[in-house]
């Protein structure tokens, strides 16, 4: 009986160690006019003994929102969780980096290991984003750069911003870096060189969504075509359908449409592939796989 005793409270201690270190595990409209949709999701944790049959304890309510990395030398989002679904919290979790799941797809930050957030406001449009001393060290014109562009697209995910102004240790700069890139009043246009020719940016990738599904983001495509999938865990196609952005062609827009409503039995891991086709062939290009889960 002591020995019993003994294993449940070491299990429940062992439960209490993990909530209290965080054990939890990470997992947009984003141009510069977008709004951002947020996803709240309950995490949950299963505690099981031999005493009681399995139950769930909600550990906490938190939003998933868009965090802007890099990937193959270009803008790519991921689903962070977060507490609060704010330009704050966003910029911190996107200081902490890339997951070791995301660092195996490929993602890497540009960002300074050390790189601190010492304030964030927002000022009319325009976040005015205090970086500490590391984010201007090292790298190239294209670390450099990249860097900016991580905090750019990840600030403008949310509605409220349009531009960003990015200080260093409290100080206002105009431009970092040896040949000087600008880090006053700039935009997602100025970066859009560093972005697919299409980015979704809602919804992210493994977030939880209903049968309706917002689709957001911007792209450069012929005649603004946008076109979309919902695809099996097998590639089947489930649904599929076609919008356009606000203009493409060789200029970049923005697009925003409300897939719906897919059927009733379509439940659990999809995929959803948003792409355009080739001008030339008709064969489908510049894809963006994104996994969800549907409820």
């Amino acid at each position: 009986m002591r020995l019993r005793r003994f294993v449940v409270v070491l299990g429940l201690l062992s439960i209490s160690i993990f909530v209290s270190c965080g054990g939890q595990s990470f997992e947009p409209m984003a141009t510069d006019t977008g709004s951002v949709p947020v996803d709240e999701t309950t995490v949950a944790v299963a505690i099981s003994s031999s005493l009681a049959p399995t139950t769930s304890v909600v550990l906490s309510q938190q939003s998933m929102v868009g965090v802007y990395f890099m990937k193959n030398e270009l803008i790519s989002v991921v689903g962070h969780l977060v507490a609060t679904p704010n330009i704050d919290e966003a910029l911190h979790s996107l200081l902490l980096g890339p997951t070791a799941a995301e660092i195996g797809d490929g993602v890497v930050s540009y960002i300074p290991q050390g790189t601190q957030l010492l304030d964030v406001k927002v000022k009319g449009t325009t976040a005015l984003i205090d970086m500490s001393k590391e984010f201007a060290t090292g790298g190239g014109s294209l670390s450099i750069m990249g860097r900016i562009a991580e905090v750019v697209y990840t600030a403008t995910s949310f509605s409220e911003v349009e531009r960003v102004t990015i200080r260093i240790g409290g100080l206002s700069v105009e431009q970092i870096g040896g040949e000087g890139i600008d880090v006053s009043d700039i935009g997602r246009s100025d970066f859009v060189d560093f972005s697919p020719l299409i980015l979704v940016d809602s919804p992210v990738p493994h977030q939880i969504v209903s049968h309706d599904i917002r689709i957001q983001g911007m792209s450069n495509t012929f005649e603004a075509g946008i076109n979309y999938q919902i695809l099996s865990t097998d590639s089947t196609v489930i649904y599929e359908g076609y919008t356009m952005a606000s203009s493409g062609t060789g200029t970049w827009g923005t697009f925003d449409h409300l897939i719906e409503t897919l059927p009733a039995d379509v439940n659990g891991e999809v995929v959803l592939k948003v792409f355009e086709y080739s001008s030339k062939d008709s064969e489908p290009i510049n894809a963006v796989f994104i996994p969800l889960t549907v409820e």
